[in-house]
């Protein structure tokens, strides 16, 4: 037990250390309380107002009149999405991939012949009579491994088939449906395109119900018409996104740098981004137009440029993959260019015409029976116009083999009409070859200057056909030297292109070449006929010297 011993005189007379302290946290406290009662108003809730007597928002609504053509319009966007969304579907495809491995990666080099079957390092640690048998072989492993996509298709039958993208399917081991409103399903392919990126899948299961798109007529589309797109972006299913039909016609170069057989997208700045590719594309009153199916971008999303196949285009190639398993096009059998303005003005054409170039005619093939020729200008084929390049194609296509169909042409500035019987294109058909009958080569041909615009030719020996395997039976010069920055190199003639012809006239021979290209003068004209890599085609230069 502890006590404290104090004087009686010393509590009696003064405070002690003792009481000063205590006095000094008594005066602290009280400052602290002081600080914790300002700051306690801060902290308290005030009195909650009854339910009910606060008014909350304007009491009228905002004075906005719609004009008359307005009030119809306002909903159309939901009307439209709320009948299409239901038709569009989440396709997910599933590659599977098996990988065979082994928990001792080394064995094979540590018991393989190259070691005499042992321990490499036996010979140091006893040699042939340490060996203990041969190790067990380490057992092998099987694993799965399972990558999954997403894109989106569209409904376009009640028993299941489903419009999508070739790009979207391809390579997929296993196809899984998703519904709008929840429902799975597994699926298999039908049938798929590449050329035009189209594919029909099919599900798997019995069913009859299902909504389905109603297939409008994409020719009747016009740059500046509404479109909408739906589809499942980043996976985020059944978006819904708004814009115009940009342009329509549009042909993009493929991945490889050419230009893809058979496009004639329509461009649209509803935004489409990854996950869209095989959703629909819409006109306002709720009609399928298109298959969306790729984007312009340099950053990997939208970028205000999207692309989507044409209905019509895509139904053509669905009905051929349902019904036939494969898909026909029609053939003509030329090679084909653009007409542009320099050479109109070297085949004397009007500036307005229009229609495209046959660079070549395939020998044996559709065009040459029909009497078609290298340098004719193809305006029109069944009644409908060809203004460039890619719509010849595409309608050439679309017709089926075996029918016979009018072809305006102009040749020599006058109008032709032929009928051609189109047939099949075979892979095999000789798509790049030379018109022109075989012939020997300009062989011993007079040695003349051969230089014209920054170029030089020579005859075609066998050493140069070598050099530049160049194919046989052509009748022409050889260009052999191009010059830097020379008329012939901004023109795009390149060493081993064949001229065979100078403003429409045969050039078998240097000499020829010389006499053809003599009296031509700056500012004037010249068309050649080139050929490369066996195709021909027409190139027009102005003569500088």
């Amino acid at each position: 037990m502890f006590r404290s011993i104090r004087s009686k005189s010393a509590s009696s007379s003064k405070p002690t250390k003792s009481r000063a302290a205590k006095a000094t946290i008594f005066a602290a406290a009280a400052v602290v309380a002081v600080v914790l009662s300002a700051a306690k108003p801060f902290s308290a809730e005030p009195a909650r107002p009854a339910r009910g007597s606060v008014q909350f928002g304007a009491q009228a609504a905002p004075k906005v009149t719609l004009p008359p053509a307005m009030q119809g319009f306002a909903t159309v966007f939901a009307d439209v999405a709320e009948k299409v969304v239901p038709t569009v579907v989440s396709v997910i495809p599933t590659k599977i991939d098996t990988v065979v491995f082994t928990n001792n990666p080394f064995y094979q080099f540590f018991d393989s012949p190259f070691f005499g079957g042992g321990n490499p390092f036996e010979e140091f640690f006893g040699g042939q009579q340490q060996r203990r048998g041969r190790p067990q072989e380490p057992q092998q492993q099987r694993q799965e491994r399972r990558s999954q996509g997403l894109g989106s298709g569209v409904i376009v039958s009640r028993d299941g088939y489903i419009l999508t993208n070739y790009h979207v399917v391809a390579g997929a081991d296993e196809i899984e449906i998703k519904t709008a409103d929840g429902r799975g399903f597994d699926a298999y392919v039908v049938g798929a395109d590449s050329l035009s990126d189209v594919a029909v899948v099919k599900i798997k299961e019995s069913v009859n119900n299902l909504p389905v798109a109603y297939l409008g007529d994409s020719d009747l589309l016009r740059p500046g018409d509404w479109a909408v797109a739906i589809g499942n972006p980043f996976s985020l299913t059944s978006s819904v996104t708004m814009g115009i039909v940009s342009a329509i016609g549009r042909q993009t170069p493929n991945p490889g740098g050419g230009a893809a057989q058979y496009q004639n997208y329509i461009q649209t700045d509803a935004a489409i981004n990854p996950g869209n590719s095989g959703g629909a594309l819409v006109n306002i009153k709720g009609e399928l137009i298109g298959i969306n199916t790729m984007i312009y971008t340099q950053t990997g999303g939208y970028m205000g440029i999207g692309f989507a196949v044409p209905i019509n285009m895509a139904r053509r190639i669905m009905e051929d993959l349902i019904f036939d398993g494969k898909v026909s096009r029609g053939w003509l059998g030329v090679s084909i260019q653009e007409l542009d303005r320099a050479t109109r003005e070297a085949f004397g054409l009007p500036a307005e015409t229009k229609g495209v170039l046959i660079g070549d005619v395939f020998k044996g093939q559709p065009a040459d029976k029909a009497g078609i020729k290298r340098g004719d200008v193809i305006q029109s084929i069944d009644g409908k116009p060809t203004e460039n390049a890619n719509k010849l194609r595409n309608l050439v296509a679309s017709i089926y083999p075996g029918k016979s169909v009018p072809v305006e042409l102009l040749r020599n500035g006058k109008r032709v009409t032929v009928n051609v019987k189109l047939t099949s294109r075979d892979e095999s058909s000789p798509s790049a070859q030379s018109g022109g009958q075989p012939s020997g080569p300009a062989q011993g041909a007079a040695k003349e200057d051969g230089k014209f615009v920054g170029m030089t030719v020579d005859a075609i020996t066998q050493e140069l056909r070598d050099k530049f395997s160049l194919p046989k039976g052509v009748q022409g010069v050889v260009v052999t030297q191009i010059e830097p920055g020379s008329v012939a190199a901004q023109s795009g003639i390149r060493p081993g292109d064949i001229i065979m012809e100078v403003n429409r006239k045969a050039v078998p021979s240097v000499k020829d070449f010389s006499q053809n290209t003599a009296g031509l003068k700056t500012g004037d004209t010249a068309l050649l006929l080139i050929q490369r890599g066996g195709s021909t085609f027409y190139l027009v230069l102005k003569v500088k010297r």
